[in-house]
């Protein structure tokens, strides 16, 4: 459920609401927009991949802490027996590979199944979900289901398993990777349709960081809709990131600039969908 944010900090007796999670949703609807695709029982499919799998599954791995309880499972030393296995013999592989399986045993019962079994088990519900979905939806799909997973993976070791990402990786996965989506159920996509994505995501990167380099997004966003032949849609989309970049001059914390800003990235995504 959305929730209502103050951020008076940033701009006295100003409220936000959260739609930072629809971004994604209206990426998807987007890229199907743009490439035009009418058939409402695919879109409603790629809806389900999207909210029943890649969200749960990037959620998880991004937000989990897997960093404090692998840390100690570094210098681990207590065990916890396993059944011996037959012909083991001293100072072998096997016998080395039994010990740590002893000692991966007692740091599970000790440390690990507290903080990670739910994690675990929601990530592995979610990537079921994916698979079976992308298997459903089509080779583009099952491909993008894989580059989200990967991402994801890659993400969170990224950022060492601290339970959080950037916001480049969360626009690749939540802009980039969706828009795509949606542009795959009319067929193969266009290299339009991926110099889109790829611009909608370093568009999302920049235009949502707090920094004075959030300029380079309206920009890089305006430059490829003008290539197109698109001017007067490339001026709305400078003209609907202005209130964003005006409330940089309040320096807000990251998390209240982001949900500050995510209507206008809404807008922006449903104009740029719009022009193509």
């Amino acid at each position: 459920m959305a929730e209502t944010l103050d951020v008076s900090t940033a701009v006295p007796g100003v409220q936000v609401r959260d739609v930072w999670p629809l971004v994604p949703i209206v990426a998807l609807l987007g890229g199907a927009w743009a490439a035009q695709s009418a058939d409402l029982t695919a879109v409603a499919a790629a809806l389900a991949l999207l909210l029943g799998g890649w969200r749960p599954f990037w959620r998880v791995l991004t937000r989990t802490d897997w960093a404090t309880p692998l840390a100690r499972w570094r210098h681990w030393e207590r065990k916890l027996a396993l059944p011996r296995w037959p012909y083991l013999q001293p100072e072998t592989p096997g016998a080395a590979l039994h010990h740590t399986l002893e000692q991966a045993r007692s740091w599970w019962h000790e440390v690990g199944r507290e903080p990670l079994a739910l994690p675990l088990r929601r990530a592995a519900l979610a990537l079921v979900v994916s698979l079976l979905m992308g298997i459903v939806g089509g080779r583009y799909a099952l491909l993008l289901t894989l580059c989200l997973v990967s991402l994801a993976e890659i993400a969170a070791l990224w950022h060492a398993g601290r339970g959080r990402v950037g916001i480049g990786w969360q626009a690749a996965a939540g802009v980039g990777l969706p828009w795509l989506l949606g542009a795959s159920l009319g067929g193969s996509p266009s290299l339009r349709q991926a110099l889109a994505a790829l611009t909608l995501t370093v568009f999302v990167a920049l235009f949502a960081a707090p920094k004075p380099w959030a300029v380079g997004g309206p920009l890089v966003g305006a430059l490829f809709l003008i290539s197109l032949g698109h001017f007067s849609v490339a001026g709305m989309l400078v003209l609907l990131t202005l209130p964003g970049l005006h409330l940089l001059f309040h320096r807000p914390p990251p998390a209240v600039y982001r949900r500050a800003v995510a209507p206008w990235i809404l807008a922006a995504l449903m104009l740029v969908a719009a022009a193509l």
